[in-house]
């Protein structure tokens, strides 16, 4: 005997979640199992010559583009899982709220976009005329 709604329903079509954020001229893509929060009205402070914001008792770096993030009262901040580096987060200024989004694979392009100091993995997805590139993980600096 057929299972009930099997016969009937399609199999769920497998998408990807992504989290979009514009950070200046950067259009991004995150996986959201790379993203750990995302902090609104957070603030940015400055400690010597590095941009910071305070999470779990932590400070954490900030960037703004493709630059350290300037002193911010309250600000949208994407806070991303980067093992690569010491802290293993860093924090995202963002110039607009983001978008979480499921897409299919057959959504995604491919094409270079410099996205430093993200890398990219080539693909690319297209909102509202937006180009949001993949990121998969951070350049570290030598």
């Amino acid at each position: 005997m057929p299972q009930p709604f099997r016969a009937i329903a399609p199999l769920p079509i497998k998408t990807e979640k992504l989290l979009l954020l514009q950070s200046q001229s950067l259009s991004l893509a995150f996986s959201v199992d790379r993203v750990q929060e995302v902090l609104l009205q957070a603030t940015v402070t400055k400690d010597q010559d590095r941009s910071i914001t305070s999470y779990r008792q932590e400070s954490i770096p900030v960037v703004l583009g493709k630059k350290s993030c300037p002193q911010m009262p309250k600000v949208t901040l994407v806070i991303i899982k980067t093992p690569e580096i010491k802290g293993g987060f860093v924090a995202i200024a963002c110039t607009k709220i983001p978008n979480l989004v499921a897409i299919l694979p057959q959504d995604w392009q491919t094409a270079e976009v410099d996205t430093s100091p993200w890398e990219s993995d080539g693909k690319v997805y297209n909102l509202n005329a937006v180009i949001y590139s993949h990121v998969v993980g951070i350049v570290k600096r030598s």
